[in-house]
C-alpha cells in the first residue's frame, strides 16, 4: 500500500519536478480560449503556455473550469480500491470551487468504502504557493514518515505559514477578473501603478498596497520576504512568473541580497492561474511566521 499525495494543476509545479516525486499525482484542469478547450497539468516547456499569454496580449479572454465530480470519483475510487492512502490538497476555496467538489466526491467514496484512508484538505494556497505547500508535505511524508491522517492535520495547522506575494504588469487583466474597476485599471496603467497583492487567511487574492513602477513593486515583494520570512524552519523560496523571465531574475537578485543561502526555485505561472492574472505576473512564495 502506498500513500499518494494528490493536488491539482493550480499548483504550478513543473513536469520535471512532478516526475521526480514518488506517489504524487496532479489532476489536470481545463481552460478555454476562443471556443477551444485545452487541458493543463503542469508546465513541460511546450509552447502551449506561451501561446496562451500571447493570445491574452492580443485581447483574447480565456476562462477556466473546475475539476468535475466524475474526475474526482474516478481517481479517488481507483486509488482507494488499490488499497492506497490518499491526501488531496486542493486549490484555495477562496479562488475556486474545486475543494467543495472534492469534499462531495470524498463523501460518496467513503459511503461505499468506510474504512478508506482518504482525506481532502483545502490548501488555502494558489499557484506555486500551493506547489510549495505540496513540496513541504512531500518532505513531511518522505522524511518524517507521516501517514495521510497525520499529514492532513499538519497541512491544516501549517498552511497559513505559506506567504504569497504577487504583482502584475497590467491592471486590465485584474479588471477582467473583477479584482479592480475599469476606471482603476485605466488610470493605474497610465500612471504605471502596480498592485502588491497577497493571498489572505481565507485564501482570497487581496490588493494590499500600490506601488509606482515595476521595479519598485518587485523590490517591495523582496522587502516582504525580508520582514516576514521564517528561514529557521524552511529556506526554500519559489519565484514564478508569467512569461517575464528577466523580472524573475531581478527579483531573485533582490532575495539573494537578503538571504544568500536561500534555495530559490523558478517556476512558471501556469494556465489556470495565468488565465486570471495575465502575462507579466510575478510571484514570490516562502514560509513565514504568518500570512
Amino acid at each position: 500500500m502506498a500513500f499518494y499525495i494528490v493536488t491539482d494543476a493550480g499548483c504550478d509545479l513543473n513536469k520535471d519536478y512532478i516526475d521526480r516525486q514518488k506517489d504524487l499525482y496532479v489532476i489536470p484542469m481545463d481552460y478555454t480560449i476562443n471556443g477551444e478547450t485545452f487541458v493543463y497539468t503542469s508546465y513541460d516547456g511546450s509552447p502551449q503556455l506561451l501561446d496562451l499569454y500571447n493570445r491574452m496580449r492580443n485581447g483574447d479572454v480565456p476562462t477556466t473550469a473546475q475539476i468535475n465530480l466524475n474526475d474526482y470519483l474516478t481517481l479517488f475510487n481507483r486509488l482507494v480500491k488499490e488499497g492506497h492512502e490518499v491526501l488531496y490538497l486542493s486549490l484555495s476555496s477562496g479562488l475556486s470551487g474545486t475543494f467543495q467538489t472534492a469534499l462531495l466526491a470524498r463523501s460518496m467514496v467513503m459511503e461505499k468504502n468506510p474504512d478508506a484512508r482518504l482525506f481532502v484538505v483545502d490548501s488555502l494556497c494558489a499557484s506555486a504557493g500551493q506547489g510549495l505547500l505540496v513540496h513541504f508535505a512531500l518532505q513531511m511524508r518522505d522524511e518524517h514518515g507521516m501517514n495521510a491522517e497525520q499529514l492532513a492535520d499538519w497541512v491544516t495547522e501549517n498552511r497559513q505559514h505559506i506567504n504569497h506575494w504577487f504583482t502584475v504588469d497590467k491592471l486590465d487583466y485584474l479588471h477582467r477578473g473583477g479584482r479592480v474597476s475599469r476606471s482603476t485599471a485605466i488610470v493605474g496603467d497610465i500612471m504605471k501603478i502596480k498592485p502588491l497583492m497577497n493571498v489572505n487567511f481565507e485564501g482570497k487574492l487581496i490588493v494590499q498596497d500600490k506601488v509606482m513602477g515595476r521595479k519598485r513593486s518587485l523590490k517591495a515583494m523582496a522587502e516582504k520576504y525580508e520582514s516576514t520570512a521564517d528561514r529557521s524552519r524552511w529556506n526554500t523560496v519559489y519565484i514564478a512568473h508569467g512569461d517575464c523571465e528577466e523580472d524573475a531574475m531581478y527579483l531573485t537578485e533582490k532575495v539573494r541580497e537578503i538571504n544568500p543561502n536561500a534555495d530559490i526555485q523558478h517556476l512558471r505561472v501556469g494556465s489556470i492561474i495565468g488565465c486570471h492574472t495575465g502575462p507579466g505576473i510575478m510571484t514570490l512564495f516562502f514560509w513565514a511566521n504568518a500570512r
